[in-house]
């Protein structure tokens, strides 16, 4: 597979956007249904403000605390995957692909590859040491899922994105920083990353959580599962930081 630096297309970059995250999803749904053949590939970075709880495409609104989704809005994205909390503590992604661009593989699992390993390279340049996940380990968690010891936590850990892990996703040791997911149309591909600047599993373990026993079971499952880039460097860790981190690997 061709490294996405050493492709002859350069990438059509659109600077960090601020916005309300219903905005973003309408934007990458725009970007990647119109985007033609021999366009250039894109970049679009976003944060959401207000804060949020993005839901996957499958996930059902009965997984969420049902005294909690007044306390943010609720949306749905297209792409798979469970739960994300959306706000300054998330710095989102999406990559754009034209349709026949060298980076869509017909193995879908392993057209994530590419994406991160260029996030464990960035995060280098950050002074963090992260790793992506092979497919192995992530079939090995989820099978977890349908083990009658295991069933029941790893069903609660599910219903949040960073409480899980899916092939070539980033950690550092076995904690989740960077999120993937993808969705594939006729036009193209788009695929999402989202990386946690900060982490903040007492709130999320609030929303998902629907008892008491289940929100501590969350909150505690999240803080070994999931971490803040600010955790990691011991500093806080600014969006426009790790965006020139990251650029600096996939557009040199």
């Amino acid at each position: 597979m061709q490294s996405p630096h050493s492709l002859s297309r350069k990438w059509r970059i659109y600077p960090l956007t601020i916005a309300d995250q219903q905005q973003h999803i309408e934007q990458s749904e725009r970007l990647l249904g119109t985007i033609q053949p021999d366009d250039q590939p894109v970049l679009y970075w976003s944060q959401a403000q207000p804060c949020g709880l993005v839901l996957g495409f499958s996930q059902k609104s009965d997984t969420l605390n049902l005294l909690s989704p007044s306390l943010v809005p609720i949306y749905h994205r297209r792409a798979g995957g469970t739960a994300v909390l959306v706000g300054p503590s998330l710095l989102g992604l999406d990559v754009i692909l034209p349709a026949g661009h060298p980076l869509i593989l017909a193995d879908i699992v392993e057209s994530y590859r590419w994406l991160g390993e260029a996030w464990v390279a960035a995060l280098h340049l950050l002074g963090i040491q992260a790793r992506v996940v092979p497919p192995k380990e992530a079939h090995a968690q989820r099978a977890l899922r349908k083990q009658p010891e295991t069933r029941e936590y790893e069903s609660l850990m599910h219903r949040a994105c960073y409480g899980t892990l899916s092939p070539y996703e980033v950690v550092v040791g076995k904690r989740k920083v960077v999120g993937l997911d993808m969705i594939r149309r006729r036009a193209g591909s788009l695929l999402q990353a989202g990386v946690l600047l900060s982490c903040d599993a007492t709130f999320l373990a609030h929303l998902l959580g629907h008892t008491e026993e289940e929100q501590q079971l969350l909150r505690a499952g999240l803080q070994e599962r999931a971490v803040g880039l600010a955790e990691l460097a011991g500093r806080m860790i600014a969006a426009e930081e790790v965006i020139a981190a990251f650029e600096r690997i996939i557009v040199s």
